[in-house]
């Protein structure tokens, strides 16, 4: 499926696709030839309940989601239109995060820049506003948006690790390791901020190399080592198995492998990764900000997303907050579908009078509850 969506001023090309040899649906979004981000969605491939052939249910999946991408889209735009109308700092830190990671930079900084705005200590946008340029290659500005902040001593993890990020594309290792310590310093468990960490210290050690500073490479390599069990302690299976890995290629004195090895697990898992907490973010903008009703097929689409990232991320109230308001809004689509079905039923039969004592229980006591689903969401 192939299509160009509008929005606003601007066009977008939609183009969605099935991998069948994993069971996967791939929607790629484009703006100007650039490939801005792609979005997955499980099928399963045997549904024996399903009446329709496999080749038209599949048909069937995929434009079902391409056309739920579209529609997000188009309501990803109405809804910033909407944010701008109101001084609510959070809602366009949250827009401004979902225009981030997907990758549609020049909006996310106008929202990041209203929050700060709004908000002059709300120094969470000014780390987001500082990666927005950051991802753009802008690492001056990055620099000057996390040096303002670092000059009123604020003791925010999320700042030094910026920070430090910014100094190591600039090219200055030795540097950027204080900013990383000290982002550890004040979140112990910090476990994007141990592999910046590990990164910066092995190019630190080429330097060295470089220079021949032998007692100097000894010393990095013994901390590089004590950094590598801290990420084992702190971090998931991933984390230990990547951990271990560039241990094992120190060892063997590869550097150049294990500086790759690191740079693509940190690229993949952390720079370019999207935080769970962003589908979360995208449904309840979308229930607070949009005029139009969400479809069953886009709250199916939330569950799904949300649930996969809890799977991952137990441990995410919002994450949890969001799941339960998708659910108590299916609820409220199966109450208003069933209260459908026995009109229809007394409609074909009106002498049925089951049908006709539900109908009435469900119109007059049913209210109370759809009050209250209302009320909750």
């Amino acid at each position: 499926f192939n299509d160009d969506v509008s929005a606003g001023s601007r066009k977008f090309h939609i183009q969605t696709a099935t991998l069948v040899d994993d069971g996967m649906i791939r929607t790629e979004v484009f703006e100007k030839g650039r490939l801005l981000y792609v979005e997955h969605h499980r099928y399963e491939r045997r549904n024996p309940d399903q009446a329709k052939g496999p080749e038209e249910r599949l048909r069937h999946l995929v434009d079902q989601f391409h056309q739920s991408v579209i529609e997000e889209i188009d309501c990803l735009f109405e809804m910033s239109e909407r944010i701008f109308e109101e001084d609510i700092a959070s809602a366009h830190e949250k827009i401004g995060l979902v225009f981030l990671y997907s990758h549609i930079f020049d909006k996310a900084e106008n929202h990041f820049q209203r929050a700060i705005e709004l908000e002059a200590k709300r120094y969470s946008s000014y780390v987001y506003l500082a990666r927005c340029c950051f991802l753009q290659k802008r690492y001056n500005q990055a620099y000057e948006i996390v040096t303002d902040i670092i000059k009123q001593d604020i003791k925010y993890p999320d700042i030094y690790n910026m920070m430090g990020l910014v100094l190591m594309e600039k090219g200055r290792s030795r540097k950027s390791l204080q900013f990383f310590r000290e982002a550890i310093k004040h979140n112990s468990t910090y476990i994007e901020a141990y592999f910046n960490f590990a990164e910066a210290i092995l190019r630190h050690i080429k330097a060295l190399i470089a220079e021949r500073k032998e007692e100097e490479i000894k010393k990095s390599l013994t901390f590089l080592r004590i950094i590598l069990k801290k990420i084992i302690n702190h971090g998931d299976a991933e984390d230990r198995k990547q951990s271990q890995l560039v241990g094992k290629l120190m060892s063997k004195l590869d550097l150049g492998k294990a500086l790759a090895q690191l740079n693509e697990y940190r690229e993949h898992n952390f720079i370019r990764q999207t935080p769970p907490e962003i589908a979360g973010y995208k449904f309840y903008l979308r229930l607070l900000y949009s005029e139009e009703e969400m479809s069953t097929e886009a709250l199916e689409t939330y569950e799904e997303k949300i649930s996969e990232a809890l799977q991952k991320n137990p441990s995410y109230p919002d994450l949890w907050q969001y799941l339960a308001l998708i659910h108590l809004m299916q609820c409220r689509h199966y109450f208003l579908k069933g209260l459908d079905n026995f009109r229809d039923a007394t409609r074909i039969n009106p002498h049925f009078d089951r049908a006709v004592k539900n109908l009435r229980l469900v119109e007059n006591d049913g209210r109370e509850f759809l009050a209250l689903i209302k009320t909750i969401v």
